[in-house]
């Protein structure tokens, strides 16, 4: 079991917002775990939710073609709100047009909250499109409050 990480408490209060939440940080820095531990408040409160890892290369291929493959992996529930929990989302050609369109065209139905590595490669593919759409987390390895709490002190 992993320790909750303090941003993992941060996101949450702004899981019922509509802006997309953004995890941006190096690798290994806890990225993946940190979008578990949202997964598992979202199980927790009975949300309707699908995690979606974008290193799956049939997943990246569909939706590179084109975003509203999304349901043909995951049906749309109309009657409740979605959370889509995306995963290495820099691998896709365009991620920010792909999280425009989302926010865009099902705003209020899908709540996205994805991760990628490499901050300035992800700067530069998430441009002003985003603007007032996207609330980012920058995602640091554990803070010695962190570690602490991870060994019991």
């Amino acid at each position: 079991m992993s320790i909750i990480r303090d941003v993992t408490l941060k996101i949450k209060n702004y899981l019922e917002g509509d802006e997309i939440i953004l995890l941006i940080g190096a690798r290994q820095a806890g990225k993946t775990t940190i979008l578990h531990q949202i997964e598992d408040i979202l199980r927790e409160k009975k949300h309707n939710y699908y995690f979606l890892n974008l290193e799956d290369p049939d997943y990246l291929s569909l939706l590179n073609q084109s975003p509203k493959n999304l349901f043909k992996i995951f049906p749309l529930n109309n009657i409740r709100r979605v959370f889509l929990l995306i995963d290495e989302i820099q691998y896709l050609k365009n991620p920010s047009n792909f999280l425009k369109y989302f926010y865009d065209e099902y705003h209020g139905k899908i709540k996205i909250i994805a991760s990628g590595s490499s901050a300035f490669y992800l700067d530069k593919k998430f441009n002003d499109s985003l603007a007032g759409r996207k609330r980012i987390f920058y995602v640091f390895t554990l803070s010695f409050k962190e570690f602490l709490r991870f060994k019991g002190e």
